[in-house]
């Protein structure tokens, strides 16, 4: 919720859940173009994977630690600042801060722990990333049973149906699991979905009824069945949205423009500074005299691109050589 009850219009949620597709979709091209010719090389994958998503994921949290401190040293209430409790004996808060590091097992859907305990991360995207991780290392199973689909449009229905389940019980790991697999799914259908063309008209009423079912989903909560139902429909959006984005029309060319491929490169570094630098600024600005929320809106977004770009060469760049370095073959590199 934004200050006075206003609920924000920001899609957090369906933007992760579109991170999550376009994950499954990006894992899943090169070993499905490798199945006929002579299969893919998972050992390689394994290690290329594993330091390609941790060796910046931890690299980010080791930044939000000291930021999370220092926010907390100037009066901030925020979840980063409170995430390790500073203010306790010594073992609570290096138990506190080996938490953070938990990425595989410590996991949850940015509140709660599969138990319902509160569960706070330093660096908020990071829970997205623990399920990132997880998904990584089960791709063999989701390609080896989505390639023996034979009518894909019924497994959407059934994902969709399990996705409904998941949502009127509360039990995220299914949901969360789903959208990668929707994302494979997607993939083994690439090459087709790539060459529909979609008339103008259609491209902009399948964009415009997505993002009105995305945003609907954030201010209408009927509770009970009709949330999860509502909610399920939200987590069709984002797939449509992905799809659109795929087909032959506007929409790919736009993102295929020189400043949104650029974006693409840099959009992983950016998806995990982005909550310390705005976090950082929250706390500091107000104390420089410069309170207003717009304000400190204009001075976060190039402010946390320029952290994103700085990250990216840094951190992640190293990360993707590295990883290259320790296995011939693999999945092409992520771009969240």
């Amino acid at each position: 919720m934004a200050r006075g009850g206003v609920p924000s219009l920001f899609p957090g949620t369906a933007s992760v859940m579109v991170f999550f597709i376009l994950s499954g979709i990006v894992l899943s091209l090169v070993p499905f173009k490798r199945m006929g010719s002579g299969g893919y090389d998972w050992l390689g994958y394994y290690p290329r994977r594993v330091v390609r998503l941790c060796v910046p994921l931890f690299a980010a949290i080791a930044l939000a630690l000291p930021a999370g401190y220092v926010a907390w040293r100037l009066g901030s209430t925020s979840r980063s600042a409170l995430a390790v409790a500073y203010d306790a004996g010594l073992p609570t808060v290096v138990h506190d801060i080996l938490m953070q590091f938990d990425v595989l097992f410590n996991v949850s859907d940015d509140g709660s722990n599969l138990f319902g305990a509160p569960l706070v991360r330093v660096d908020s995207p990071v829970w997205s990333m623990s399920w990132e991780l997880w998904f990584s290392l089960t791709l063999p199973l989701a390609i080896w049973c989505i390639s023996r689909i034979r009518r894909t449009d019924r497994a959407v229905i059934a994902t969709f149906a399990a996705v409904f389940v998941s949502h009127w019980t509360g039990y995220f790991p299914l949901r969360f699991c789903l959208m990668f697999w929707l994302g494979v799914m997607v993939a083994r259908r690439f090459d087709k979905i790539r060459a529909v063309q979609i008339p103008v008209p259609a491209e902009l009423a399948l964009l415009a009824a997505s993002v009105g079912v995305i945003e609907l989903s954030l201010v209408w909560h009927p509770g009970g069945v009709l949330e999860a139902l509502k909610s399920t429909i939200m987590n069709a959006a984002c797939l449509v949205v992905v799809v659109v984005s795929i087909a032959d029309g506007f929409t790919r060319r736009a993102l295929s423009t020189a400043p949104m491929v650029f974006l693409g490169k840099v959009s992983y570094s950016l998806y995990l500074t982005h909550a310390i630098v705005i976090g950082a600024l929250v706390a500091l600005l107000p104390k420089l005299g410069i309170a207003d929320p717009l304000a400190i809106a204009a001075v976060s977004l190039p402010a946390s691109m320029l952290a994103a770009v700085a990250f990216w060469r840094i951190i992640e760049v190293p990360s993707m050589n590295l990883s290259r370095s320790l296995a011939s073959s693999g999945p092409g590199d992520i771009v969240q």
